[in-house]
């Protein structure tokens, strides 16, 4: 690595003449972002669908722009092509593609749309960053070559993380010090910033990228990892070496997988699957595998025995269980609450993991584009088309309310408001479970403004707060702040209180509290007892309170009633005003 980094004044000069496109695109991606930050606003003063177009199409563009001229270098240099036409193509192409992208975007009226056009960007994203590390490779008929380009890769982007952090850390120091002798306190350091993420980093990171023949003609070797530690005891010199992967990280692995092992095996026997936790669990047991496959890949290749290779073999096979918990935990979430965006994304996951556990045990190696196609079809699928995410959550959830609504009775749509909040009243008092999931799949639909559902209820009402079983309610009053001296008082106090919900009590629609006396007075334990009607907050009249040995003028009232996500009902009271006591 250090040898690396004394190379990088050349290598950096050999990478504009080796990726000249790419590179001047990490350029335009930190003027695009400058712009979008300080030129598009005072461009466009009023946002217009032009200006929301240009800047929705800066920010995806470029990124990407810069991405697929790098592979298509990349792989032109993998087939010895020096043709400009494969770049014309896929610069125009992703011009054009980008373009349309954005205006579509901006111009769909409903969230639906939105959202799928966002997951074909992103979809595009994912295989441009796979066809950079594979497609140089792809005719290759083992990883050997793959495999030497990804570790060189890794110190690459870790020495180019390094100088970016300290040429950061040195040009900010600078920056506020050239800003504090010239007094210039509206200098902002935000474009300097943009520049170093999205251009100086990325051109670091270019330079330090291997030669495809040289990856292709080198074999790959273990690493050393091999830690040597000298010590002097009583004039005597010792050394210790062992090595640092074998020794510290397989232990350390091997004692988390245990854990794994014993508290998915609990859950299990239990039948309480924490689903989120058990899924990162497992998720964190196959990248250690990951890891560890990839380290002692060279040793795989061999044909003779190695304790690497029993390693590999063993320990591919302890992710097996807490890969199929993980499946089982989603699956029954599914079943029980509904399928939801997380839930759907969790379980293609658990398939991909499923299948490259299982592909992962066949004693022979399988070149890893494979997986890498069995994962982009799982990706393309799961935000593209019929079975996308999108459209296989809103399905769902459309038929489950439909079915809801004919079991309870039903069957004349959309529903009025009053009957809206009385299907839901009568749901949540009848099955909360299929209310609470119900209530939710309508929540989620209204914030997408979804037309399909409003075929069953009203578009204009407040759906959100109509299915929870508590709905929220806001009352406040206030009032003059000139108080007399009552007859018959002698002692007054102002009191600024905010009351609980387990201070109030509602019985018959009246309002019950307790103000106690030790807010003012922390020696007294006397409460003076209040009550409000139902009524009074209706007619906005609240403005005096009285009980035995109190009087209370009111300022300023507000009540609150909310529904916390446990479905379980919190109200809040604030008083404030002038206590007049006897």
């Amino acid at each position: 690595m250090l040898k690396l980094l004394k190379e990088y004044p050349t290598l950096i000069l050999a990478a504009f003449k080796r990726f000249p496109l790419a590179i001047a695109f990490a350029f335009l991606t930190s003027v695009a972002f400058i712009f979008c930050v300080d030129g598009l606003p005072k461009l466009f003063p009023t946002r217009t669908t032009f200006s929301r177009i240009l800047d929705f199409w800066l920010l995806i563009y470029p990124v990407a722009a810069t991405l697929i001229a790098l592979t298509t270098s990349l792989i032109q240099e993998s087939r010895k092509s020096t043709r400009k036409m494969p770049q014309i193509l896929t610069s125009v192409s992703w011009l054009v593609i980008s373009f349309t992208l954005s205006l579509c975007f901006i111009t769909a009226n409903n969230w639906g749309g939105k959202e799928s056009i966002g997951h074909i960007i992103i979809c595009i994203y994912v295989l441009v960053c796979i066809a950079l590390i594979y497609g140089p490779f792809w005719n290759q008929k083992n990883d050997n070559a793959l495999w030497v380009f990804g570790n060189k890769i890794s110190d690459s982007i870790a020495i180019s993380f390094f100088i970016v952090i300290l040429f950061s850390i040195a040009s900010f120091a600078l920056l506020k010090a050239i800003n504090a002798i010239s007094n210039n306190t509206d200098s902002s350091s935000a474009p300097f910033g943009l520049v170093i993420v999205f251009t100086i980093f990325p051109i670091l990171c270019m330079a330090g990228l291997p030669s495809i023949d040289k990856c292709i003609g080198e074999t790959p070797t273990l690493k050393d990892y091999i830690t040597t530690i000298k010590l002097k005891i009583k004039s005597k010199q010792f050394s210790i070496s062992f090595d640092s992967f074998k020794h510290i990280f397989l232990p350390l692995y091997a004692i988390y997988i245990v854990t794994v092992h014993i508290y998915d095996i609990t859950a299990l026997l239990q039948w309480d699957l924490p689903t989120e936790t058990i899924f990162y669990l497992a998720i964190g047991a196959l990248a250690c595998v990951v890891i560890i496959n990839n380290e002692y890949y060279p040793a795989l290749i061999q044909p003779e025995h190695s304790s690497e290779k029993t390693i590999v073999t063993v320990l591919s096979y302890t992710c097996i269980f807490p890969i199929a918990t993980a499946t089982i935990a989603v699956i029954q979430r599914i079943s029980e609450y509904g399928i939801t965006t997380n839930r759907y994304c969790a379980l293609m996951a658990c398939i991909f993991c499923c299948i490259f556990v299982v592909l992962e045990c066949i004693p022979k190696i399988i070149p890893s584009k494979y997986f890498t196609i069995i994962f982009c079809a799982i990706i393309t699928v799961s935000l593209i088309g019929p079975f996308s995410v999108t459209n296989v959550t809103r399905n769902v959830w459309l038929k489950n309310i439909e079915k809801t609504l004919v079991s309870e009775g039903y069957n004349k749509y959309p529903l009025s408001e009053k009957d809206t909040k009385k299907f839901f009243s009568d749901l949540w008092d009848k099955d909360g479970h299929t209310a609470s999931i119900i209530a939710y799949q309508v929540k989620e639909l209204h914030s997408r403004h979804d037309e399909k559902l409003y075929q069953y209820f009203p578009k204009n009402s407040d759906l959100a707060d109509i299915s929870k079983k508590y709905r929220t309610i806001k009352a406040s009053i206030r009032n003059n702040s000139i108080h007399t001296m009552p007859e018959n008082f002698n002692k007054f106090a102002y009191v600024d209180y905010t009351f609980k919900d387990e201070d109030l009590v509602t019985r018959n629609d009246t309002l019950f509290f307790s103000y106690p006396l030790k807010d003012i007075d922390s020696t007294s334990s006397k409460v003076f007892s209040f009550i409000v009607l139902k009524q009074s907050w209706l007619d906005k009249d609240i403005k005096v309170l009285e009980t035995e040995g109190a009087r209370f003028e009111v300022e300023f009232i507000k009540f609150a009633q909310w529904e916390n996500e446990k479905h379980e009902r919190e109200r809040g009271l604030r008083l404030c005003g002038m206590l007049f006591m006897e």
